[in-house]
C-alpha cells in the first residue's frame, strides 16, 4: 500500500534529480502457460497495468492450444510478405516516479508466433545454425528495410546488439537488443524455436518519459527497473516439449549434441531486403518490393 500511494501515476510536481522508477513487482508475478501444438512454454508476467489514459486492452493468454496458422503482416511492416504471425499475447507495464512525480516510463510486452509465408522442408529453426538464418531472415524483413535517412542509406535501426544466448532451455535459444536511429524507444528481443518451422518472439519495447539523447534519458530517468523486469521474465521462460518434439530433437543432437548458438554475433548489415523464401539477404532495393503505381 505505501509503495501504490509513494508511486502514484498522479502527477502533482516536477520532479528534478535523477529518477529511479518503479514499476510492477515481479516477485508477485503468477506463472502463465502457453500451450503450443508440440511444446507449451512458460514464463512469469505481472499483471497488465497500463498508463494513464491509455485505453487499450490486453491480450491475456489463452487456455487452448494456439493452432499457429498465421495472417500476413502489413505491407509497410513487412514488404516482401515472407513471414507470417500469430499473435499470443501483450501486456504494458507503467513506471511512475516517486511522490506524485507522475510516469516515467512505460514497458511493453508481446509473444508472436512466426513462420515463413513460403514452406521449405529442408529449413529446420531446431538446429542452431538454421535457427540463427531464420532469426535473422525475420529480422531482416520486419526491421532491416527501414531507412532514417533514405539520401544516406542510414536504416532506422540497428541489431542485433548485445547478443546473448538463453541457456538451460532445450532448444537454441537468443536474446538481444534493438536500437533506433533516433532516441525514442529501445527494445530487448528473444527468439525460441518451437517446432521445425516456426519461432516464438518474446518482445520488450520501452521508452522513458523525458527528452534528450539516450545518455542524457538514463541520466534522468534510470533504464534498470525496466531492464531488471525483463530480466527477470525471460529468465523465468521454461520449455517442455512434446514427445514428438522430443524426439526431434533427440535427432538433432546425434549431429550437434549441445544446440548451441554462436556465443557472439555482429550486428547485421542494414538497409537490407529478404528474399520470399524469408531467410535470403538481399543488397537494399527500394523497387524491389514496391507497390505498383497507378
Amino acid at each position: 500500500m505505501f509503495d501504490a500511494i509513494k508511486y502514484s501515476s498522479l502527477q502533482l510536481r516536477e520532479i528534478n534529480s535523477p529518477c529511479i522508477p518503479f514499476g510492477p513487482s515481479f516477485k508477485r508475478a503468477q506463472p502463465s502457460k502457453i500451450r503450443l501444438p508440440l511444446c507449451t512454454l512458460e514464463l512469469r508476467l505481472p499483471k497488465h497495468n497500463r498508463i494513464r489514459g491509455d485505453s487499450t486492452g490486453q491480450r491475456k493468454i489463452g487456455s487452448d492450444i494456439y493452432d499457429l496458422e498465421g495472417r500476413s503482416f502489413n505491407r509497410n511492416i513487412m514488404p516482401s510478405q515472407s513471414w507470417e504471425y500469430s499473435s499470443i499475447a501483450n501486456r504494458k507495464w507503467a513506471f511512475n516516479g516517486p511522490w506524485f512525480s507522475g510516469l516515467m516510463g512505460q514497458l511493453t510486452f508481446s509473444a508472436v508466433a512466426v513462420k515463413t509465408t513460403i514452406s521449405n522442408p529442408k529449413l529446420n529453426f531446431l538446429h542452431p545454425r538454421a535457427f540463427e538464418s531464420g532469426v535473422f531472415g525475420y529480422l531482416t524483413a520486419s526491421e532491416g528495410h527501414a531507412l532514417y535517412d533514405e539520401g544516406r542509406k542510414i536504416p532506422e535501426y540497428k541489431a542485433p546488439l548485445n547478443w546473448s544466448p538463453i541457456p538451460n532451455l532445450p532448444v537454441p535459444a537468443v536474446q538481444f537488443d534493438m536500437e533506433m536511429a533516433t532516441p525514442i524507444c529501445r527494445y530487448h528481443l528473444a527468439f525460441i524455436p518451437v517446432s521445425r518451422d516456426r519461432l516464438v518472439c518474446l518482445r520488450f519495447d520501452y521508452w522513458q518519459e523525458c527528452s534528450g539523447s539516450q545518455d542524457e534519458k538514463d541520466q534522468k530517468i534510470s533504464p534498470k527497473p525496466m531492464q531488471d523486469l525483463i530480466d527477470n521474465i525471460i529468465r523465468s521462460v521454461t520449455l517442455t516439449p512434446s514427445p514428438e518434439l522430443e524426439a526431434e530433437l533427440g535427432e538433432i543432437r546425434k549431429i550437434c549434441p549441445n544446440l548451441s548458438v554462436s556465443p557472439e554475433c555482429s550486428p547485421l548489415k542494414w538497409p537490407a531486403d529478404v528474399d520470399k523464401d524469408g531467410i535470403t539477404i538481399l543488397e537494399y532495393d527500394k523497387r524491389r518490393y514496391a507497390l505498383p503505381t497507378h
